[in-house]
């Protein structure tokens, strides 16, 4: 049987020390005063076995699980708690003996062990699933418990009956079934709904693959015929060209001739011409410059005719000029002389104005003086006398207003006495509530902001999580498609689809010494595929061989078998086409080349010899203008082929237009290559995404648990802070109160204080006041004496005053005359110097005859170079007319020779239009068939031999069009589409087939488990009915207690309880009583365990509001019950520690640190129990 051994915890709660606390079997009391932490050693087993709300371990978060520490001792960083369990009996499935840790660090991180091993909390909770043990199971009770289970809705309690029948197991069995049911169903739909869509497409296919294959034979028939005759016309048609070739030749070679002998003559008509030029510019030239100088001389002239009149004019001014001069001269000494005169007449009347202005001053500042000293000193002395009078009175008055303010001030306080210890005491609570409250809005904040960050990480992990389930819903149908492509392109690559009728039959035979088709032996770079497949056409499906024997027996078979025709190309006897180095490096240096087509392809060594029969004279240019230029520097000798499939041909024709994707051969292998890398890639990508989905369902189930704890400690902390507001704002009101109480006397004992001391000072100021008051009287007095005295003075120097200032008016108007006079003066001299310098101003005269002088000079240069151009334009035109006589006679010669030239021209011209008529047939038949066929002319003459009857043949290929015709429109893909879709058909019946096996799989267990559970409800149910009934009466001494379902639907009902204490009627569980409420309880739980044994049994203080009798009757029945159960009883009465086998003494003798100590009760006898116990 199954058994708890220890407890061990470190920095859990109040266990601050490493506390090791061992159980026996039976039965085993823990007691302890209130708050000695005796419900800690419940809360550590309730949270090690998976508990994650805080709410239920009696915390408001779960870091406060961690020892937070003492005066005496630091916190702890991390909580660990480990049970240890004896599971000999392997009841668990698990090892003997079996140890659950879990370890909580202060950053908020859990760790899980089982037996040392690191575990998830789900490991956890289904290893002890239908065990009886869980953070939630009835093995274990507290108070909190007992009403949770009356209080319950029935469907809740149903729980309890469930656990005991051992069947949570089996109802999450079925939610995982439901859940597969529930896909499988999802993956039927979508099978079901591709195979609609799939049966309306197999019939019509069906019809139309065997039309197309009726068309590939006629077609194949068709294309024999036809590349006969068109093989038979370009033979005719190159025979006749090759004529044409000849005689255009020889008639290019009197062109020649002829071309030569005009390149002659136009050289030197050329000549003659330049020459002619030469001489036309150079008259050009000095005819301009004879004009120019032309007209330069008559200008110079014309300014030499201007000169001569300038000089007359000025002859006659200058005359006047010297009279003027000598005018204004005597005017100016004149002036100087009046001038000098005046200038001494205003120096001698500033110098008498300036001593009869310092006279006046001197009088006016002595008369100011005697009448502002006495006045000043008068009006000072009354000033003076008003201010201290002013004072005087604002004093009194100020002193009469202090003494009734003192007065009243003093019956304030006589009244109103308050006591400021009552308001420093009021303020420190206040600031303890302040306190409280900052560490509860941070604490709010901090889980707040948790709860809004869990939230957020909860929303992008589902949306995550939808986008997942969106990518691998959608990865799964593309990995679908890639599949079924890939077996598609397996198909056709096994079934040679795409080959011609005989190459097919040949490959699929396997006969002896077939090595393979080209298409098959070879590789190339996508971007050459095009002019690959266009250089090749149908030679891509040549068959090699070992040697001839091979080839020979492969056509016999093909004959036997009538399989149709092919191409084969011996290994002993193919030899490879080589190109000269020279010309090979002359091309590599042209533009455009891109290189040697067998150079590009990618081949066994074994078979190079074939890839250079077929390649080896072709060569690829980027473009057709490259291709043209590469081919006009070989001399047409080689096939260019571009990169976009166009063709220049030896000998100069061209193919091309627009093409088609390459040949299916080409592209089959590197598509099946792409597709099996994609498959692979894309298996990889769906795994990691499937990882990534299932890693994140985890975290958001455990983010949401995380959230609901959050949300549930905000929500206390929010409570509890409302509270302490509320009581924080009814201590504020009356803090205010007693605030401005306090403060109002404050203020008045200080204006009380200010009020003596203006009082003291005011008495002081009145008595100075009056002092000072009689001493500016006799200071007024004195003034009014001297003021008398200054009066006679005053009237003497009022009369010299008058005097001087009639003197300063006159000397001033004086002044002002001279002054205009000398200005008026100063003006006409200036005047005078003015006109004076303007007739001393230079000699214009001589000036002028300096101009003619050097303008005469001018004029002869000028009619120099003028006779020397004139004699050099008349030599230049005499040569120019003996140029153009050479001119005319060679224009005759070469006007002859280019007639003649015409003529041969004309000739090679008409040669030319049957020679391009002929190449453009033979350019149509050779595209017609590159277009059709995809085969080259020498390759189509290799292939089919000239007919023996190409009237027969030519009627066979309008047969085989008519018969074509009438088969109408044709999907060529049908046989592939039908087959491909035919498999998907049958591939997905039978997925149909198995997701019905499935479903009813599924449901036959999901039937089977709901047969199973309720099998095993009914059977506990009627046992533990049967048990509460009988438990009841016993606990009760009586009554009748009973348990029934409140509904038929075994699977879905509730639990109701009804009873009936003794002397009592039945009635609801809500009007018990608090101790009838936990016998009840108990009962229902002894009831249980009578059913199905727990490990282990915690009760934590169930017994406390039983009365002495009923506990003693519960001590007896747990004692009884603990021989098949280990019961953990923590308790604060007698008569359950009385029965205990072993009691666990909690005690806290360091503040806030737990020490347990033990007795053990077998070995003490009944007296020393009772001692013990009181």
């Amino acid at each position: 049987m199954v058994y708890l051994k220890t407890v061990e915890a470190y920095g859990f709660k109040s266990f601050a020390d490493k506390t090791k606390v061992e159980f026996d079997q039976g039965l085993t009391a823990i007691i302890g005063p209130n708050g000695s932490g005796k419900s800690n050693i419940t809360d550590a087993i309730r949270w090690v076995l998976g508990e994650q709300s805080a709410k239920s371990l009696r915390g408001a978060r779960m870091e406060d699980v961690i020892f937070s520490g003492t005066e005496k001792r630091q916190a702890l960083n991390y909580a660990e708690v480990t049970l240890k369990l004896d599971n000999s009996d392997r009841q668990i499935d698990a090892d003997a003996q079996l140890n659950i840790t879990r370890r909580l660090y202060r950053s908020g991180e859990s760790e899980y062990f089982i037996n040392q091993t690191k575990s998830r909390l789900k490991d956890i909770t289904e290893l002890f699933l239908d065990t009886g043990l869980g953070k939630e199971s009835f093995s274990m009770i507290s108070q909190g418990k007992v009403d949770e289970i009356l209080n319950a809705k029935p469907e809740d309690r149903r729980h309890l009956i469930e656990e005991a029948a051992g069947v949570l197991k089996y109802k999450k069995r079925k939610k995982e079934t439901a859940s597969k049911l529930d896909e499988t169903m999802l993956n039927l739909s979508r099978v079901n709904d591709i195979i609609f869509d799939l049966e309306a497409r197999v019939e019509p296919l069906a019809i139309e693959s065997a039309t197309a294959e009726e068309h590939q034979a006629l077609t194949q028939e068709m294309t024999e015929a036809d590349i006969q005759v068109t093989v038979t016309d370009i033979q005719a048609l190159k025979t006749e060209y090759a004529r044409l070739d000849t005689e255009i030749k020889e008639f290019n070679d009197m062109i020649l001739i002829k071309k030569e002998r005009a390149d002659k003559l136009e050289k030197e008509l050329s000549g003659l011409n330049d020459r002619n030029t030469v001489l036309t510019e150079s008259q050009d030239s000095l005819n301009q410059q004879r004009l120019e100088l032309s007209t330069q001389l008559e200008r110079q002239q014309g300014r030499l005719s201007v000169l001569y009149e300038k000089q007359d004019n000025q002859s006659q001014a200058e005359a006047r000029q010297k009279k003027e001069l000598q005018k204004l001269e005597s005017e100016r000494q004149a002036l100087q002389q009046a001038d000098q005169k005046q200038s001494g007449e205003t120096a001698e009347l500033q110098t008498e104005l300036k001593q009869v202005r310092q006279e006046e001053r001197s009088a006016e500042k002595k008369l100011t003086e005697l009448n502002s000293d006495v006045t000043a000193l008068i009006e000072s002395a009354r000033d003076q006398y008003y201010q201290v009078l002013s004072e005087q009175t604002s004093a009194r008055n100020e002193l009469k207003y202090i003494e009734k303010e003192l007065t009243a001030l003093e019956r304030y306080f006589t009244e109103n006495q308050t006591d400021s210890h009552d308001y420093q005491d009021m303020q420190r609570e206040h600031e303890v509530f302040e306190d409280k409250l900052k560490q509860l809005e941070k604490d709010l904040m901090t889980k707040r902001t948790a709860y809004k960050e869990c939230l957020a990480d909860i929303q992008t992990k589902q949306t995550r999580y939808r986008e997942l389930d969106d990518q691998l819903r959608q990865g799964h149908r593309y990995l679908d498609k890639l599949k079924s492509k890939y077996q598609s392109l397996t198909a056709m690559q096994s079934e040679y689809q795409g080959y011609y009728q005989g190459v097919r039959l040949v490959l699929r035979e396997k006969l002896e010494g077939i090595y393979g088709a080209v298409a098959e032996l070879i590789d190339i770079d996508s971007k050459y595929q095009t002019a690959l497949d266009i250089a090749l056409g149908g030679q891509l499906q040549s068959i090699v061989t070992e040697d001839e024997t091979s080839a020979r027996a492969a056509i016999q078979f093909l004959k036997k078998r009538k399989g149709g025709r092919a191409t084969f190309l011996p290994l002993s006897t193919i030899q490879p086409k080589v190109m000269a180095d020279s010309m090979l490096n002359r091309m590599k240096q042209l533009e455009g080349y891109v290189g040697q087509l067998s150079n590009l392809i990618t081949v066994d060594p074994k078979y190079a010899s074939i890839v250079r029969n077929l390649t080896g004279l072709v060569v690829v240019a980027e473009d057709l203008e490259s291709a043209n230029n590469i081919a006009r520097q070989t001399s047409y000798k080689f096939r260019i082929v571009t990169l976009d499939g166009n063709i220049v041909n030896p000998g100069g024709s061209m193919t091309g237009g627009s093409v088609n994707q390459p040949s299916i051969l080409l592209r089959q292998k590197e598509e099946l290559e792409q597709v099996s890398v994609q498959l692979s890639s894309y298996q990889e990508q769906l795994s990691a995404l499937e990882n990534e989905f299932n890693s994140l369902k985890s975290e958001i189930t455990d983010a949401e648990i995380r959230a609901q704890n959050l949300q549930s400690a905000g929500e206390e902390l929010a409570e509890e802070e409302r509270v302490l507001k509320q009581q924080r704002d009814e201590h504020q009101s009356r803090l205010y109160t007693l605030k401005a109480i306090n403060q109002q006397h404050e203020e008045r004992l200080k204006q009380k204080n200010e009020y003596e001391t203006t009082h003291q000072r005011l008495n002081q100021s009145i008595s100075e006041n009056e002092v000072q008051l009689k001493e500016i009287e006799q200071q007024i007095t004195d003034y009014q004496l001297l003021q008398t005295d200054a009066r006679s003075i005053e009237k003497e120097v009022n009369a010299t005053l008058a005097e001087l200032r009639q003197r300063k008016v006159i000397l001033e108007e004086r002044l002002k005359y001279q002054r205009d006079k000398q200005q008026t003066n100063e003006e006409r001299l200036k005047q005078v110097r003015a006109a004076i310098s303007d007739l001393e101003a230079v000699d214009e005269l001589n000036h002028i005859e300096e101009k003619i002088a050097a303008l005469k000079e001018e004029i002869k240069q000028s009619e120099e170079k003028l006779s020397v151009v004139t004699q050099q334009f008349d030599q230049d035109r005499r040569a120019a007319e003996e140029v153009a006589a050479g001119i005319r006679e060679q224009q005759v010669n070469y006007n002859e020779l280019m007639r003649q030239l015409n003529n041969l021209e004309n000739g090679v011209g008409e040669m030319k239009g049957q020679y391009s008529r002929i190449d453009v047939q033979l350019e149509s038949l050779i595209y017609h068939l590159m277009e059709d066929y995809h085969m080259t002319f020498e390759a189509a003459e290799n292939l089919y031999p000239e007919p023996t009857d190409i009237d027969a043949a030519r009627k066979r290929v309008k047969l085989t069009k008519l018969a074509i015709e009438e088969l109408g429109p044709v999907n060529p893909n049908a046989i592939q589409q039908y087959k491909e879709v035919k498999e998907r058909y049958d591939f997905l019946s039978e997925q149909e087939t198995d997701l019905l096996s499935a479903k009813d799989t599924l449901e036959t267990i999901m039937k089977e488990m709901d047969d199973e559970v309720t099998a095993r409800f009914n059977e506990t149910f009627s046992q533990v009915q049967s048990n509460f009934a009988q438990v009841f009466s016993e606990l009760f001494g009586g009554g009748n207690g009973e348990i029934k379902l409140n509904s038929d639907d075994v699977l879905t009902a509730g639990l109701d309880i009804v009873v009936e204490p003794p002397g009592k009627k039945r009635q609801h569980l809500t009007l018990l009583s608090g101790g009838e409420r936990a016998l009840t309880a108990v009962a229902l739980l002894f009831a249980i365990l009578k059913v199905r044994t727990a490990p282990f049994v915690i009760l934590d203080e169930v017994e406390a509001a039983l009365d002495e009798a009923n506990v003693l009757r519960f001590g007896q029945y747990v004692k009884t019950l603990s021989h098949d159960t280990q019961f953990i009883v923590i308790t604060h009465r007698k008569g359950t520690m009385e029965a205990a086998d072993r009691l666990y003494g909690v005690t806290m003798q360091n503040s806030g640190i737990t020490q347990m100590v033990s007795v053990d009760l077998n070995e003490l006898n009944h007296n020393e129990i009772k001692e013990l116990t009181k």
